[in-house]
């Protein structure tokens, strides 16, 4: 197995000879080679941003789990991606999993669960500390919590660190031995030495059958518990992915436990979407970045023929507003605009093309009422065999996202509720080569869904059924990319 030098040489040398690709992406965080999965270790230090990331650079499959790093201080510029933990501990020598980062004065405090089969294939699970310094250099602390409380199985992993009270806590997802999804609690006063707390008590006794990246958030006041939970049973409107990523609101109880709270929504009715990570920065913004993939589904990302696969969404700033989480892009991603391609205002349609859009590289505003329209439909990707489709429907107030239409990829189809959509609706949108995410309404309701389009396949059209549609305002800009150092 190469070692962590070798894998980061490898990734500099691919960032510097600039391979072209139809699919790879121009502003989505993504590695040269293998898989990615997880956010982890997300804060900002010493005036930079740390992005961690679940990767194993060999194959694109889930197995040699090492952690990489990017590092910005703008969310424009970047640092070519480093490998920084690899699997070579009794402790963590089947994986390097998932974990969190704690900004201190003079270091960056992580936790990560190690991951370790025996000979007999039985799991062991050990959450583990690292420190990074200001360089990106990260040093293995060993295990700080070697057994699992009684009454839970080995899928004992993720833990994310906070502080509450001037102490520091991290919440770690679990399973029981009843095969029950939990987060559970523990504290510690030094990083060292940790301590269980318990089981967090919520409503939801029987809510899937592990519950993944469980993480507390205080925003406004309020406690936001997000996590991931596996093995909720498809509904028409919810729960349309293998597995979810949500969050409840409410107020924790750190005495008793006790989790006094609303119901589960979810984060991304798009086709990838899971296991997100937050941070506060030091500007006091909330920002999330989420895993652009699923478990389980490579088979259908045909960039696992080229060599890799996965990349992370945008960076998103999180708000609670009337007891829901409104997600919206940071807003310098707005540094990346290049030309305004696209401009209308105050114009009614049945239908609208643009011949401005010649690469799959844009950003979309588009302010609509309903008019004459019953339901208007925004074709993307549009080539001549294919396209994908977002669809919102004035008179059943809900939205489709639909994939069935393009020739290579997931063929899905994707609806979701949209409340108080009256007879307007605002739409944002950023299509990236590969990728694309859709927040509409300011981020009250957000679609990520990967697409792969033929080289082509970049169209753009705006149809309106049953009647004209009226375009209040509509704005297209090209977008760059990201751009990589050393």
């Amino acid at each position: 197995m190469k070692g962590l030098e070798d894998i980061t040489l490898n990734a500099a040398k691919f960032y510097k000879r600039k391979r072209r690709n139809n699919w790879r992406l121009n502003y989505h965080l993504e590695a040269p080679f293998g898989l990615v999965n997880d956010p982890n270790g997300l804060a900002q230090y010493k005036g930079k941003y740390y992005i961690f990331f679940q990767w194993n650079p060999f194959r694109c499959e889930h197995k040699f789990k090492h952690w990489g790093l990017f590092t910005t201080e703008d969310f424009i510029n970047y640092s070519y991606p480093k490998a920084v933990l690899a699997p070579t501990n009794r402790y963590d020598k089947n994986g390097v999993y998932s974990g969190s980062g704690y900004a201190m004065e003079d270091r960056l405090e992580l936790l990560y669960t190690g991951n370790v089969k025996n000979k007999y294939g039985k799991r062991e699970a050990y959450q583990c500390r690292a420190i990074c310094d200001e360089y990106g250099n990260v040093e293995k602390k060993g295990i700080v919590v070697g057994k699992i409380p009684k009454g839970y199985t080995a899928y004992f992993r993720d833990p994310n660190i906070f502080e509450r009270n001037g102490k520091y806590y991290f919440m770690i997802g679990a399973q029981t031995k009843d095969l029950k999804g939990r987060a559970l609690l523990y504290s510690s006063e030094n990083f060292e030495k940790w301590n269980y707390e318990g089981e967090i008590k919520t409503s939801y006794d029987n809510f899937g059958y592990i519950w993944e990246c469980p993480a507390l958030l205080n925003i406004e006041g309020k406690d936001v518990l997000i996590f991931s939970p596996q093995g909720l049973e498809r509904e028409e409107f919810r729960y349309q992915n293998i597995y979810q990523a949500g969050y409840i609101v409410g107020e924790l109880n750190f005495d008793t436990l006790e989790f006094k709270h609303g119901e589960f929504k979810e984060l991304d009715f798009g086709t990838d979407f899971y296991a997100p990570q937050s941070f506060k920065d030091e500007k006091g913004r909330v920002i999330m970045f989420g895993w652009m993939g699923l478990p389980e589904e490579e088979q259908y990302h045909p960039t696992v023929n080229k060599g890799w696969v996965h990349c992370l969404t945008m960076p998103r700033e999180l708000k609670l507003i009337n007891g829901k989480l409104i997600q919206k892009p940071l807003i310098e991603m707005k540094e990346l605009r290049k030309d305004k391609i696209e401009s209308l205002e105050k114009v009614e349609i049945v239908s609208w093309k643009s011949d401005n859009v010649m690469e799959n590289s844009y950003e979309l505003v588009l302010d609509v009422e309903k008019y004459e329209s019953s339901l208007f439909e925004i074709k993307l990707a549009l080539g001549e065999i294919e396209y994908a489709s977002l669809k919102i429907d004035f008179t059943k107030n809900y939205g489709v996202f639909d994939n069935s239409a393009m020739a290579k990829g997931l063929k899905s189809f994707r609806k979701f509720k949209l409340n108080n959509l009256k007879d307007k609706i605002k739409v944002h949108m950023f299509m990236d080569k590969s990728a694309v995410e859709i927040f509409l309404n300011d981020g009250e309701t957000v679609v990520s869904s990967r697409i792969y389009p033929k080289e082509g396949s970049n169209g753009l059209e705006i149809i309106s059924y049953e009647g004209k549609l009226k375009i209040d305002k509509l704005d297209i800009w090209s977008l760059g990319g990201f751009k990589f150092n050393e």
